[in-house]
């Protein structure tokens, strides 16, 4: 979904929130492309001041990321939800569908901003670390199910698994698919990833 920058009026009020200014940088970014962007012309068609944007966000690569790392939260937070004796698997598919759900619904260009990460190479620079993140915290949720480190072996692979599942069901959608429809082949597909880990979740691995 490709949306439009905000163009300030004579009289217009100005944008304040933070979603707001959200929509009208990363249509900038969508139209000009992220490098042509500067924080002086996202603030000019928000209708906002620096002093604003920056506490928003913080930096304009902090447009793209702040909201993925909320994603994270919502994610440790519905692991961190389910009952103890869930399956440990059938947990993490689950809390990637909501988290994810509940991040392409709270914001009408999350998916946008993913292509904008998955594609702009200063971005790419710090995607790193930010997965490393998303990736931690399904190993942990492993690892203590199992009895291991979070750095063993099988949490690892089972996070980098789910991770690999997820980029590619990112890859997929295409702007003239409804957040229905995406959310319906998240589900179908992290159940896949999760019935081929489960021999591997338990295996005896001591």
């Amino acid at each position: 979904m490709s949306v439009e920058p905000g163009r300030r009026g004579r009289g217009r009020p100005h944008a304040s929130t933070r979603d707001e200014v959200e929509l009208a940088a990363v249509a900038l970014m969508q139209r000009d492309g992220y490098e042509n962007v500067t924080v002086a012309s996202i603030v000019s068609a928000a209708g906002i001041s620096r002093t604003t944007f920056f506490r928003y966000f913080g930096s304009k690569p902090g447009v793209i990321w702040y909201a993925f790392d909320t994603t994270i939260e919502r994610l440790a937070a519905a692991i961190a939800a389910a009952p103890a004796d869930a399956d440990a698997l059938d947990t993490v598919r689950g809390a990637v569908v909501e988290s994810t759900r509940a991040a392409v619904y709270d914001s009408p260009v999350w998916l946008e901003r993913f292509q904008l990460l998955d594609t702009v190479a200063e971005l790419q620079a710090e995607s790193h670390q930010h997965w490393e993140q998303w990736k931690r915290v399904i190993a942990e949720h492993i690892a203590g199910r199992l009895g291991d480190a979070p750095d063993s072996v099988i949490p690892l692979a089972v996070a980098g698994a789910f991770h690999g599942g997820f980029v590619a069901q990112l890859r997929a959608w295409r702007d003239d698919q409804d957040r229905d429809t995406f959310a319906v082949h998240l589900d179908r597909n992290m159940r896949c990833v999760a019935a081929l880990l489960r021999p591997l979740a338990s295996a005896d691995h001591g």
